[in-house]
């Protein structure tokens, strides 16, 4: 049996390796009866865990994000994710796409 993990704000490595155990084990397991949103509850973390990082990424580099560009970013990567694409590929496609919309 899985034990329960928990998330303490202190320890960011913890709450990484959650989000990667559940991005990477969880969709290999059958479905148990889980209710069709579970897939969507997994996308809004990837989500939030996007969102964070494109905020950072956007501080370092001095710029400004037009309005809806990380949601747009983070919005196809958590989707690619969700359809079956590794991180890696998601990150990349949705860079690509992100930058054609929103060239800064």
């Amino acid at each position: 049996m899985l034990r329960s993990l928990r998330l303490q704000p202190s320890r960011p490595a913890t709450i990484l390796s959650a989000v990667l155990f559940s991005l990477v084990a969880l969709p290999a397991i059958p479905d148990l009866g889980r209710p069709a949103r579970a897939e969507s509850g997994m996308g809004a973390i990837v989500k939030a865990f996007c969102l964070s990082a494109f905020e950072s990424e956007m501080a370092q580099s001095g710029k400004t994000a037009p309005d809806g560009m990380a949601n747009f970013a983070c919005g196809c990567v958590a989707d690619r994710i969700g359809s079956g694409s590794t991180l890696e590929t998601a990150r990349s496609d949705c860079r690509q796409a992100t930058a054609r919309r929103y060239p800064i």
